[in-house]
């Protein structure tokens, strides 16, 4: 069978369905054109024809539901074509599309979804068509490493085939990620021939033919004034790649002034920048300077250049965009780049995994993930803070217990992958720990040292205590992981028997590459290298891995490094991305601080595109669009020198406080049996018990002291930071002092009737399990954790204990009206959870737990005040830009 007769019909297959636009009645259409435009040599036999028209028909024959743009647009501009009929891409497009689908094998929908959001931005920004002038600013809003690459690539073959001639992308601020844009963007724009081989490089493959692209830089080479290109005809298709630097930035300004000064200052113009809320905000401090900083000023004075221009910025973290001063004018730079035209949010793709697949975003045990982040010790973070105080290489002198457990856990994820027949795929491990490249050279020779004597241990002796340990770790963590993701996700996962995986090990302990990654060491991640057997590396690393670049099949990611901005952090979550099939091979090794904060951080993001979306179905405009962001107790939104608009937004919500971890000792547990006994003994005989489908016992309007008592000798997890009885016993007794949750309804949860009947506790012999509380008796404990729960460090975390409508269940349900009006038309609420022992968390433990000793849970659910009270707790607050004129 000839595939690649099958390949090339389906390319023009392809280009028949990106006319028609349609899935539903242009299939057949499409297929016969494509038949009928085969030339005589080319004719398929009866078989090929047959697999030809089974892989439409797969590909192609079910209607794939697209998920729409959000789109907040300027007022009175109107899309210059209606995206349901959009312009005839005639060459550049196609091509791209025709690539992606039948060299990179990029699922259909994935590439409909960028089809359809490129039509969407490509007729927000100026008509080239038109000869009056245009100055166009807009923002896409995408995922962090979701495909922001792809998308722009996609707009930039669209603007070509419409009649933009310059298109200029500001690609990071290295050159390591400004040549990885220009070689991405060679193959999938330009389409060119290897120099060394001769062979057709990326879309050449599909097509040529048309109008070549010029390009001013290449892999090698950005913009400067020592290479200078001269003047230049700008009348024609030209790629310009080029990194967010100040002389880079200066030269390319004076050279294309030199050549509009031939007179083509009527050339249309796309400036895509990259990364866009690092380096083109402008952080001058207006009562300091009365320039904007060098980035901004030279981006501004490039976009005057031309009459006819677009700027389209591209970000995962909008945040110092959202705050750019909309009213800045400089009467020499003109506009600052606040988006005052339109912002689009791009959807989430289908298999994309981020922060909310890794974290709990609604704060309830519904939401609770697989077990995937492990926790680094305090002492190894204590060693770390150390180290990077004062920038001390010498201390980092061997492999921290549980760095070397996540270089296990990689062999481990390694070796899986293979044995699901994903050999030949690149495999990543992230160790990031520190900006020092010093210290980043130092831990990449002890790495490489510990790495080589286990390879050859494992190698070498069959008493290798290595094997010991990647034995444990697969059967007490990823046997166990496996397990639950498969019963969370409802999909089966085959798991192997350890002999088979520890054969594959073997195998690929070798292939492990331990590289340093920074600008000052010669290793590089040359995937493109290894792109048919796969890379394996553990990539050592600081800044240069912490924005844009991408680690393919990252794995493992072992990862401290102390920020406390928003951007930063999200930006240097690298395990964000793609992870089909293999996504419960992942690790996250960091602090109970750090993965708090990307806790919080999935739950801002979460409410911001919610907020977004709401305000795009109001037809609310950039110039009145104040987006809100919640903010954080420790954290910031962004760099100070980014934040100079900000101000406190007019609103918060109440939120819901949980304890999640338990320490390992029996003294513990027996601590707060006797502390909720005690607190019941002194409210007790109020009780009324409730049936329903979680049988509870509830008391009203208990005085705030006796809850402030039980929270002042109650113990939460000593590592406890946000949730901190003994915090949150001040934070109410501050609370009171004006006037607020004075009294607090108090429940304590009996069985609920579905758990207690799941076919699965069933199966592990987990059922009623009556509880003495002394006034109150339990008929069953709450059964909690049984899917997610894992021993980290030196707690057990059984993720979120309170269900969604446990939140309000000592109030009578009003059909129609939001829980958290219930709860803000109410007392705040205590919920005590008598824990299920026999749980395999709790059951593992040496605590001689019985019908008098159980673990105890808490919840507090705080109604939202209508003012600000404190800065601690519970109060959700939030930010907004002062310069944008509505306030929502």
């Amino acid at each position: 069978m000839d595939q690649e007769k099958i390949d090339k019909l389906l390319g023009t297959f392809d280009g028949f369905m990106g006319l028609f636009k349609t899935l539903t009645d242009s299939i057949e259409d499409a297929f016969e054109k494509a038949i009928d435009n085969t030339k005589p040599e080319e004719k398929l036999s009866i078989e090929e024809l047959e697999r030809f028209s089974a892989i439409v028909h797969q590909r192609y024959k079910i209607a794939i539901p697209v998920s729409e743009n959000e789109v907040i647009k300027k007022a009175g501009l109107e899309p210059w074509f209606n995206v349901e009929n959009p312009p005839m891409y005639t060459y550049y497009w196609n091509r791209y599309k025709q690539y992606l689908l039948n060299h990179k094998k990029w699922e259909y929908d994935t590439v409909t979804s960028i089809d359809t959001s490129t039509d969407e931005i490509l007729s927000l920004i100026g008509d080239p068509n038109k000869v009056q002038p245009f100055d166009v600013r807009g923002l896409v809003l995408g995922y962090v490493q979701s495909g922001k690459t792809a998308n722009f690539t996609g707009l930039i073959n669209k603007a070509y085939d419409v009649g933009y001639k310059v298109v200029i992308v500001l690609a990071g601020m290295n050159n390591d990620l400004r040549a990885q844009t220009q070689v991405r963007l060679e193959e999938e724009v330009v389409g060119i021939l290897d120099p060394d081989t001769k062979q057709k490089v990326g879309v050449a493959n599909v097509q040529s033919g048309g109008i070549q692209v010029e390009t001013w830089t290449t892999a090698t080479n950005d913009i400067s004034l020592k290479n200078a290109i001269g003047v230049r005809n700008l009348d024609k298709p030209i790629l310009i790649v080029t990194k967010k630097n100040g002389d880079v930035l200066e030269a390319l300004v004076e050279q294309l002034k030199a050549s509009v000064e031939l007179g083509q200052t009527d050339v249309p113009v796309l400036v895509i920048d990259d990364e866009a809320d690092q380096a083109s905000v402008d952080t001058a401090n207006p009562k300091k300077s009365k320039k904007p900083k060098t980035i901004n000023r030279l981006i501004r004075d490039l976009l005057n250049v031309f009459n006819r221009k677009s700027y389209v910025a591209y970000t995962a973290t909008p945040f110092a965009n959202l705050l750019i001063d909309s009213s800045a004018n400089h009467e020499e730079f003109g506009t600052d780049l606040y988006p005052k035209d339109f912002i689009v949010a791009l959807p989430k793709p289908p298999t994309y995994c981020g922060p909310e697949e890794y974290f709990n975003t609604t704060g309830f045990e519904e939401d609770n993930k697989a077990p995937l982040v492990r926790k680094i010790r305090d002492d190894e973070a204590s060693l770390f803070d150390e180290i990077n105080k004062s920038d001390k290489t010498d201390l980092f002198v061997k492999v921290p217990d549980t760095m070397r457990e996540a270089i296990l856990a990689f062999l481990l994820s390694t070796s899986i992958r293979n044995l699901r027949k994903h050999e030949g795929q690149h495999n990543s491990m992230l160790i990031h720990v520190s900006r020092y490249t010093g210290i980043q050279s130092n831990m990449q020779k002890v790495v490489q040292s510990f790495y080589t004597e286990m390879e050859e241990d494992i190698t070498i002796n069959k008493e290798s205590k290595y094997i010991e340990q990647l034995k444990k770790l697969y059967l007490e963590d990823y046997l166990k992981t496996q397990e639950t993701y498969a019963g969370i996700k409802e999909e089966k996962i085959e798991l192997f028997a350890w002999d088979v995986v520890l054969n594959e090990l073997k195998s690929v302990t070798g292939k492990v590459q331990i590289m340093e990654i920074n600008g000052k060491s010669e290793h590089a991640l040359e995937y493109n290298k290894y792109k048919k057997s796969g890379l394996n590396v553990i990539a050592i690393g600081g800044d240069k891995l912490s924005r844009g670049l991408t680690l393919e099949g990252l794995t493992v990611s072992y990862y401290y490094r102390s920020t406390s901005m928003y951007d930063t952090l999200m930006q240097m979550g690298r395990w964000f991305g793609y992870r089909g099939g293999y996504m419960d091979l992942c690790r996250i090794y960091t602090t109970d601080t750090i993965a708090s904060y990307f806790d919080h951080l999935a739950e801002v993001m979460i409410e911001l595109r919610e907020e977004f979306s709401k305000l795009a179905k109001m037809k609310v405009t950039p110039e009145q669009y104040a987006v809100s962001m919640l903010s954080h107790p420790i954290m910031t939104i962004t760099s100070p020198s980014k934040r100079r608009t900000l101000e406190s937004a007019a609103y918060y919500n109440g939120s819901i406080q949980q304890t999640r971890s338990f320490e390992l000792n029996e003294a513990f547990y027996q601590d707060n049996m006797q502390a909720t006994k005690n607190f019941l003994a002194t409210i007790g005989g109020q009780f009324e018990r409730k049936e329903g489908s979680t049988v509870h016992h509830v008391v009203y309007n208990v005085a705030s002291k006796h809850v402030v008592d039980y929270l002042s000798t109650y113990r939460t997890a000593f590592n406890a930071r946000v949730v901190d009885s003994k915090k949150l016993a001040s934070h109410i007794k501050t609370i009171n002092k004006k006037g607020d949750f004075e009294k607090f309804n108090v429940v304590v949860i009996d069985f609920t009737k579905s758990t207690i009947n799941n076919k699965k506790n069933i199966e592990k012999g987990i059922g009623k399990y009556p509880v003495d509380l002394g006034p109150i008796q339990i008929e069953g404990a709450a059964i909690r954790g049984t899917g997610v729960g894992a021993k980290v460090s030196d707690v057990v975390d059984i993720g979120a204990i309170v269900s969604a409508n446990q939140s309000v269940i000592d109030l009578d349900k009003v059909e129609g009206i939001d829980h958290k009006i219930l709860r803000n038309q109410s007392n705040p609420l205590l919920i005590i959870y008598p824990l299920h022992p026999d749980v395999p968390v709790f059951k593992d433990l040496d605590v001689a737990f019985n019908e008098h000793l159980v673990p105890i849970g808490i919840a507090l659910a705080f109604p939202q005040l209508t003012e600000d009270r404190t800065n601690q707790g519970h109060i959700k607050r939030y930010v907004q830009n002062k310069t944008v004129g509505a306030k929502l």
